[in-house]
């Protein structure tokens, strides 16, 4: 390419960027406004950024906003945010809830994972069989099950953030058991990545997972405890909580080393991202370091970026028939059925009451981000057709705008005053 087209889709890129920022920013407030979660207008901007809405309105040869040959820069500029936002999450996970777990959150999170994880083997053969035939049935299935079951704790602490519930018992039994699903799901998504990559082959699997499990221990082991003695000594020596240009260096170095490790392994660099950030988030200084210096520019220019393209990969004109909407609704469905009736059955079972039980089977059911990040693994596998991608984004985004107003309809009323208007 030459230097006067490389200016010229820069230009474009940016652009759309731009747009992307702008709208993320806008309808994340407007979702706010509504008592909704930021994270739920900026998935909408994107649906409306694609062809399911401004596609609709705009000139016959749509896409001329988002064209496809700027499509893999910003793919690029996505897959980069999550690669980011991943570490940043696996930094943030509290494992002391692991430790700490009460006869409640064990049973929640169990039946938050089994019931939609069953209800997903029950309607997984008749939408592949339906909708798509041509695509490995057990690998849809798990997929599909792993999409139903997975929940969304960056985005039920933002909720809880802004609903100041999150010192309250049923926030800390809600993250709690969302911790749980979470790295049960991840084991999950990894599993059935490195299943589907190695096209089922049970020998080439089960080396895989070796050779995944060896590189966590290396990461627990070594590389994490190594990195945080050097991040204690550079802090002690500068006598300061910022962090440096060359441990910045060094743990971006590491940071991208892991994920190019996990795809030499067979499954994706968002997964290396997330180990890395697991093997030292027993250092709050430096979680709360790099959470300060990048945190703010991860969230607003990168993820917004991985939103829009979920909505541009979202057609609902694709569901055009009856069976269609049936089918998504069916989806829609299971999942809320599964999570929330999972959890809350799971909650009244060790004894919780009626109201605190439905709080927190509301949280267990946000799905948002990391349903989304499961969908567009799926899709990135040959899994899904496009009115299956879109039936699974339209649960994902309908789930979690269903927990702000279930947490305030059930709410005891000694936690409603905590809640701002």
């Amino acid at each position: 390419m030459n230097p006067v087209a490389i200016e010229g889709h820069l230009v474009r890129v940016l652009i759309q960027w731009m747009i992307i920022i702008a709208a993320a920013w806008a309808f994340g407030r407007l979702g706010k406004k509504l008592g909704q979660p930021l994270a739920v207008g900026e998935i909408a901007a994107g649906i409306i950024l694609g062809p399911s809405v401004l596609g609709l309105i705009w000139p016959p040869d749509w896409p001329v906003l988002f064209p496809g040959e700027t499509q893999q820069s910003l793919q690029l500029l996505g897959k980069l945010g999550l690669i980011f936002l991943l570490f940043q999450v696996g930094m943030e996970f509290d494992y002391s809830h692991l430790r700490t777990r009460s006869r409640t959150i064990t049973l929640v999170s169990i039946t938050g994972m089994a019931v939609p994880f069953l209800c997903g083997l029950a309607i997984g053969p008749w939408l592949h069989a339906t909708f798509a035939p041509e695509t490995p049935r057990f690998g849809f299935v798990l997929f599909l099950c792993i999409a139903l079951s997975i929940s969304a704790l960056p985005i039920m602490g933002r909720i809880l953030l802004e609903m100041r519930l999150e010192r309250t018992v049923i926030g800390a039994m809600g993250i709690s058991a969302a911790a749980i699903d979470d790295v049960a799901g991840w084991i999950l998504l990894g599993v059935a990545t490195a299943l589907v990559t190695s096209h089922f082959n049970v020998g080439h699997l089960l080396l895989q997972l070796v050779e995944i499990a060896g590189f966590f221990l290396l990461l627990q082991k070594i590389v994490g405890p190594l990195l945080r003695k050097l991040w204690r000594r550079g802090v002690t020596g500068l006598n300061d909580h910022g962090m440096s240009n060359s441990f910045l260096a060094l743990l971006l170095i590491g940071l991208f080393a892991s994920s190019l490790l996990t795809h030499v392994l067979g499954i994706f660099v968002i997964f290396g991202a997330f180990l890395f950030g697991v093997c030292l988030h027993q250092e709050t200084s430096l979680v709360k370091a790099w959470r300060d210096r990048f945190s703010g520019v991860v969230l607003v220019a990168f993820v917004p970026i991985f939103f829009t393209n979920t909505g541009l990969n979202t057609r609902i004109g694709s569901l055009q028939t009856a069976g269609a909407w049936l089918a998504c609704g069916l989806v829609l469905a299971a999942a809320v059925a599964g999570k929330l009736g999972g959890c809350y059955l799971g909650a009244r079972l060790t004894g919780q009451p009626p109201r605190e039980a439905g709080c927190i089977a509301a949280l267990m059911n946000t799905r948002a981000l990391m349903a989304l990040i499961a969908i567009n693994i799926g899709l990135d596998l040959g899994l899904l057709t496009p009115a299956l991608f879109t039936m699974l984004v339209i649960m994902a985004l309908l789930t979690t705008a269903m927990c702000g107003p279930l947490l305030r309809w059930w709410l005891p009323k000694d936690l409603r005053k905590l809640v701002p208007d």
